[in-house]
């Protein structure tokens, strides 16, 4: 579910030690009201009980610790330039801010249109780029939207990420079009337009990859490379409607079975995709397919 070690590690100043009578990790859940749902594998290790509105990790260092952990700061932003219709109301282009918490099960989307002031500089939903006041961002769906740590996140990414897609803005009112490679080539391009171009890709797959990690089992994963492992996509296009190619293997192969998965509930996660993330789906399963053939 989460990274635990790292949370422990990473939150390490905000820790309190444990003076109870009790020394073994997973025999705590009297005592701190909870329940264990990550045993610690050894005294090195970090057990981990769900109190309700919090993760209360237990590991040792100085002593016996313990890291309170509230649900609602376990959030994940990810911002995107969307420039191809995806099916929402919002005119094209805008940027999307989709926040996620698998710990709360909340999830939201904020999408502002993109236009350009009367000086040629982007607006996002009317706003300049770093602008002391930011749009209008409720995120009413979300339990923890009022929250002190959500909200200084959502200024950061404002004040910080969205004037980083400035550039992609520029390059859409401009007409730019992406940079075409021949596909035959085996070395890239080595001009600064195109590794800037390609470090934005490789961001965008990041970003898609670290949602979609928590959108999909371990073997939902492996059901999907399964599938992919013969396909080729001869295009960028031909990325589109991944979830057609599974569901054809279900129906012939029954491979829902063989790897205990909901195929329903996967096919429909698959179908609410955008494009980005399916082509990210397709870059994260690649090397596990070429692992899987040698």
């Amino acid at each position: 579910m989460y990274d635990w070690d790292a949370l422990w590690h990473e939150h390490a100043g905000y820790r309190t030690g444990y003076t109870g009578d009790k020394n073994d990790l997973n025999e705590l859940a009297e005592e701190l009201s909870g329940t264990l749902v990550h045993p610690a594998k050894d005294d090195a290790g970090v057990a981990v009980y769900d109190s309700g509105d919090s993760f209360v990790l237990v590991g040792r260092g100085n002593g016996m610790q313990i890291l309170d952990v509230p649900k609602h700061a376990l959030f994940d932003i990810t911002l995107r330039f969307v420039t191809e219709d995806e099916g929402v109301d919002t005119p094209l282009p805008y940027v999307e801010i989709l926040v996620d918490n698998l710990a709360t099960g909340d999830e939201a989307a904020w999408r502002g249109e993109v236009t350009q002031g009367d000086d040629g500089a982007p607006l996002v939903a009317g706003c300049p780029l770093r602008s002391t006041t930011p749009p209008d961002m409720p995120f009413a769906e979300l339990s923890f939207s009022r929250g002190e740590r959500f909200r200084a996140a959502l200024q950061q990414l404002w004040q910080e990420d969205i004037p980083q897609l400035k550039p992609l803005m520029d390059a859409r009112f401009k007409g730019e079009k992406a940079v075409v490679m021949d596909a035959d080539s085996q070395q890239l391009p080595d001009d600064a337009r195109t590794r800037e171009m390609l470090e934005r890709y490789a961001e965008i797959i990041h970003r898609e990859q670290a949602v979609l990690s928590r959108k999909f089992s371990d073997n939902e994963l492996h059901l999907i490379a399964e599938v992919l492992r013969d396909i080729h996509f001869e295009s960028a296009a031909s990325c589109r409607g991944v979830w057609l190619a599974v569901e054809a293997r279900l129906v012939h192969d029954e491979l829902d079975r063989k790897l205990e998965v909901d195929a329903q509930s996967l096919l429909e996660r698959m179908k609410a995709l955008s494009f980005a993330q399916e082509v990210a789906l397709i870059e994260a399963l690649s090397p596990l397919r070429e692992t899987q053939e040698g």
